[in-house]
């Protein structure tokens, strides 16, 4: 087992990300509207990722995904609270936000390291084969569409519902998911043990295609559906972030990977 390693750190994060973002959208989608339910199925959907991110770390394991998860939480935290909403529900429920923030992020670290420290204990040592990689990159890529929708949602609203500013959020939601894809693809290719160049691009394909699926399935029920053509450019995209997170990949195994390989 290798030391601390900074690419398994980001790996992690978006690892960790695809977890609380799958126990949120399970939540959201079961209607769950007790606050402790809510905060185990999400701490559930943080373990799975912990666990993963434990199977795909070079690293300490139980380190990485414990800052992973931390950077995640904190990054939602953050974005969420530079919105108007953001602000006023903290102006007016400052002890209720507090507490709330408080016990998800909290049961989100604890699901995440108590999944990493069940990993490491009960499979050991990190796989030399590529075909987990698929299901790594498929949570990763995943990870990565979620907060980058959540980014380029909290533009829009900051600037407004002017249709002059539609066009610049769908191409910084395309820009940012296509930057977190070649992040992802960066750790994937610095933490595996094996080069997993197929196996990115089919993970990198499968994530982004979830992805797009919960983007079609929630239209559909708010508006209808999107059009043909619209379900074409999402499957473009989703080729295109596949195609990316396989040349991070290649990058991050020939600058680091490769060295450590074994």
């Amino acid at each position: 087992m290798g030391g601390f390693s900074f690419a398994s750190v980001i790996l992690s994060y978006f690892l960790v990300g695809g977890g609380l973002f799958l126990g949120a959208l399970v939540t959201a989608a079961l209607g769950i509207e007790a606050q402790y339910v809510a905060v185990v199925v999400i701490a559930i959907g943080t373990f799975i990722g912990g666990f993963i991110a434990a199977r795909a770390s070079r690293g300490s394991t139980i380190i990485e995904p414990a800052i992973g998860a931390v950077a995640v939480v904190g990054t939602v935290v953050a974005m969420i609270a530079t919105t108007d909403l953001g602000k006023m529900i903290w102006a007016f429920a400052r002890d209720e936000s507090m507490k709330s923030v408080a016990v998800m992020g909290g049961a989100s670290v604890v699901g995440a390291v108590v999944g990493a420290f069940l990993s490491e204990k009960l499979l050991g040592e990190a796989t030399r084969s590529s075909l987990p990689w698929i299901i790594y990159t498929a949570f990763a890529t995943f990870g990565t569409c979620v907060l980058g929708t959540i980014f380029a949602s909290i533009v829009f609203v900051q600037r407004g519902q002017a249709e002059a500013a539609v066009s610049d959020v769908g191409m910084g939601l395309v820009v940012g998911i296509g930057g977190g894809c070649l992040v992802a693809g960066l750790a994937i290719g610095a933490s595996a043990r094996e080069r997993p160049l197929l196996a990115s691009l089919l993970g990198g394909g499968i994530g982004l295609a979830a992805f797009f699926y919960l983007v079609h399935h929630y239209t559909a029920h708010a508006t209808g559906g999107p059009e043909r053509d619209a379900l074409i450019g999402l499957a473009i995209i989703a080729f295109g972030g596949a195609l990316v997170t396989m040349i991070g990949t290649a990058i991050g195994w020939a600058a680091v990977g490769r060295k450590h390989a074994g």
